[in-house]
């Protein structure tokens, strides 16, 4: 509900709206030291006309070199393969009023290793609102992953094999369509002002999963001026 700025384009895109002008941001996680598995991130907005907000971010996981191996070789052939993840995601978000805010997400996903590979396209999409004297109370929901099923191609999903006729041919299965971990979130916040230098923010949020369960976040933010959060 109180997420601003182009951190905004993951959780409620509705949020980029506020840039400013131009936002520029790079992220680079190491996931389980010693596994060679990091997250790289990439994100830009810009402020377009006198309410809109467009932004790209772009999402990719390195897995580095990972052995093949197989059942008759399971500590490796000598070859290796490199597993892929990306993300890319066009954001639009507008300024409707003073205390509505809305946003629309596009995003490209791909994921592939040596002999297969998956692709799909996501959409998001959020609303904010608000209200109060001090614009002190918001609301917000988002809408996200959601869009047609994905499917996995390639020859990872063929093999050689030998039917009653006795005679060696390629069999290829077929891969199972499945669906995005579709979600909906919807939180809201309170922001509690002491003095003009500090400010503490109340939130609350659920979280309505496809596949998994319900949650329920809340949390704290304390603000001195705009030095310290």
């Amino acid at each position: 509900s109180c997420v601003r700025g182009l951190e905004a384009q993951f959780l409620n895109v509705a949020g980029m709206a506020f840039t400013r002008k131009t936002e520029l941001l790079f992220t680079r996680t190491e996931l389980m030291q010693g596994s060679d598995v990091s997250v790289n991130a990439f994100g830009f907005s810009q402020k377009v006309g006198e309410t809109g907000v467009l932004g790209v971010s772009v999402i990719a996981i390195d897995f580095d070199e990972i052995d093949v191996t197989t059942v008759f070789q399971p500590d490796g052939t000598g070859s290796t393969y490199h597993p892929q993840y990306t993300n890319i995601a066009v954001s639009y978000a507008k300024e409707f009023s003073n205390s509505i805010y809305g946003g629309l997400t596009v995003k490209v996903i791909s994921e592939s290793i040596a002999d297969l590979t998956a692709s799909g396209v996501a959409f998001d999409a959020g609303v904010q609102y608000v209200t109060g004297k001090t614009e002190q109370i918001k609301f917000g929901i988002t809408m996200k992953n959601v869009g047609p099923t994905m499917k996995y191609n390639g020859d990872g999903m063929s093999f050689r094999g030998q039917p009653s006729t006795g005679v060696i041919m390629t069999v290829e299965q077929r891969s199972q369509d499945f669906e995005l971990p579709s979600l909906v979130k919807i939180g809201a916040s309170y922001d509690l002002n002491f003095g003009l230098d500090h400010k503490l923010i109340v939130a609350a949020n659920f979280t309505s999963n496809s596949f998994t369960r319900d949650q329920y976040h809340g949390g704290l933010q304390y603000a001195y001026k705009d030095l310290l959060i």
